[in-house]
């Protein structure tokens, strides 16, 4: 492949309109070009001799322009980017310049430390941000081109795993990123491929660490790459993070399928053959979510607050072929003995999905019928998406719906998704046995236990911390009830911060609960529909 051919195919979005002002760098604007990690993150820095994204405005010229020729230039479009480290100014290579988006490659010499970041058009200089420079921090690319859902993870004939070429067990594969550390040489002139056996690079399927066999650098400049082999778990999104020291990657997910077969699938997911109709046709899906969280919070001075909400949502969705491929989680499954990880931003705990599927309109509102009457779950267009949702229990926190017995949730019909039914039942509640849990250690670990519950059923398991600057990251794990414990490892925590305290409350938190598995229904305009449950208690905490 040619230089620089992973960044055109997996995609950066572009943005913006013709730079006729001084160009102006958003804070936090500066971020792995794979990873996309928030700057606060432990994942946050930009790695010496990685691929970088610059997002703001009048950066550089409509439509975008790329470089076509070697050496790299460290000017393109009339527009250049100088990075100060230290006592060194150096300038980064250009890879794209447009309006909204620089993406650039940091030199492998600029020293690590807090670095100052300008940008340069005929317009003028930009302001100068600051951002981090370490040795490490992997961003493994997606195929959403987002830093989330499939990981653009191939074949060693460059062909990418999908929902319906899925990785085999015990085969190699091979990861994409950027970020493994710097190289020797300048890059200008084109790749320095080679093995970097000096960084201790880490691939880990959810709890299974894969065997790597090579960690460095592409034929591509800037662009690493990771050949492992793949573990026997299997499943449709696999979770798959990148592990270096302490720092863990954006999470990503790869499709393993059984061998004698390159179609996944997973418990109470549509089956392989409306799979691979789905990978060729699209897929219409409705999901609906029932949900009950309690609350502590130990607030000083004041001692420990309990609330809880019940709450009710749903949306309708169609997935092209390509979107469902890319997606994060078409089909609301999850693979058991795994976690998930989301970066927070403010109020936003996106799993930064950017595959935007059409939204179908179901009708005016849902209903739940249940012990305690009927509940509405009205229709919004907020945002310009079609969505459900409503709180079920009192306003006050105190008096609840989803209590036990049988509710029954109810689709009128609209335009484009015809009427439905859909029904579960809600038994006793799980109680978390060490839930006396004040302080977690991001680097060793937390054991998680519990008793009761459905012991055929799903354990959840909900975490998240956020800086003073309300940048975080928050998880979930899966887990047999039955096992009646869950380790969370070391390399899901350490993708949090550590937890602020602000106004002596911490902004770290731990819930454990359960998750029913999905309840199936049909509706016509979808060819998959599914109703869930969650039942958590959550505690405030800190993790260090």
């Amino acid at each position: 492949m040619k230089s620089g051919s992973l960044l055109i195919c997996f995609g950066l979005a572009l943005a913006g309109t013709a730079a006729a002002q001084a160009p102006v760098v958003s804070t936090g604007g500066i971020v792995n070009a794979a990873s996309y990690a928030y700057a606060g993150l432990p994942s946050g820095g930009i790695a010496q001799g990685s691929l970088f994204a610059v997002y703001g405005s009048n950066l550089g010229p409509t439509p975008f322009v790329q470089p076509t020729a070697f050496p790299i230039p460290t000017t393109l479009g009339g527009v250049s980017v100088k990075v100060t480290s230290g006592s060194t100014t150096a300038q980064a290579l250009m890879f794209l310049a447009s309006s909204g988006q620089v993406t650039a490659l940091l030199p492998s010499t600029v020293p690590v430390g807090t670095a100052q970041l300008t940008v340069t058009t005929a317009a003028g200089t930009s302001a100068p941000q600051s951002f981090q420079v370490v040795a490490n921090s992997f961003g493994i690319f997606a195929l959403n081109s987002g830093g989330s859902g499939a990981a653009v993870i191939t074949n060693p004939q460059f062909s990418p795993f999908t929902l319906t070429n899925a990785a085999n067990p015990d085969e190699t594969a091979v990861l994409w990123g950027t970020g493994l550390g710097p190289v020797s040489g300048n890059e200008a002139n084109g790749a320095l491929p080679g093995d970097q056996a000096n960084v201790p690079v880490e691939v880990f399927f959810g709890n299974t660490k894969a065997t790597v066999t090579y960690g460095g650098r592409s034929g591509n400049v800037g662009v690493d790459q990771i050949n492992f082999t793949v573990p026997n778990i299997l499943g449709c999104r696999v979770p798959v993070v990148v592990k270096i020291n302490n720092v863990v990657s954006n999470q990503t997910a790869l499709p393993i399928a059984a061998k004698g077969s390159r179609t996944c699938t997973d418990p109470g997911a549509p089956s392989k053959a409306d799979l691979q109709k789905y990978s060729q046709n699209g897929l219409s899906v409705g999901t609906v979510a029932l949900s009950r969280t309690k609350v502590s919070i130990s607030v000083p001075f004041l001692g420990t607050l309990d609330t809880f909400a019940d709450t009710g949502s749903a949306t309708f969705t169609k997935f092209s072929p390509q979107q469902l491929n890319a997606s994060v989680s078409p089909f609301g499954t999850v693979t058991i003995g795994t976690c998930t990880v989301n970066y927070v931003k403010g109020s936003s705990t996106s799993t930064q999905d950017p595959t935007l599927p059409t939204y179908l309109d179901a009708g005016t509102a849902l209903s739940v019928n249940g012990p305690g009457g009927v509940k509405s779950l009205p229709k919004s267009t907020a945002g310009g998406f079609i969505s459900y949702g409503g709180l079920l229990s009192s306003l006050d926190g105190q008096t609840g719906y989803l209590n036990s017995g049988t509710f029954t949730v109810t689709g009128p019909g609209g335009p484009q998704v015809g009427g439905f039914t859909s029904s579960l039942s809600l038994g006793s509640s799980l109680n978390w046995t060490n839930s006396s849990i004040t302080d977690v250690t991001r680097s060793a670990g937390q054991v998680v236990t519990w008793t009761g519950g459905d012991a055929n059923g799903t354990v959840l398991i909900v975490g998240s911390a956020t800086t003073s600057d309300t940048v975080g990251a928050s998880f979930s794990c899966y887990a047999n009830a039955s096992a009646g414990t869950f380790t969370i490892p070391s390399q899901v925590l350490l993708a949090l911060p550590v937890s602020a305290v602000i106004s002596g409350v911490s902004t770290g938190s731990l819930a454990v609960g359960q998750y029913s598995t999905p309840t199936p229904f049909s509706a016509s305009g979808l060819d998959y529909g599914f109703l869930v449950y969650t039942n958590l208690n959550l505690k405030t905490l800190n993790y260090k």
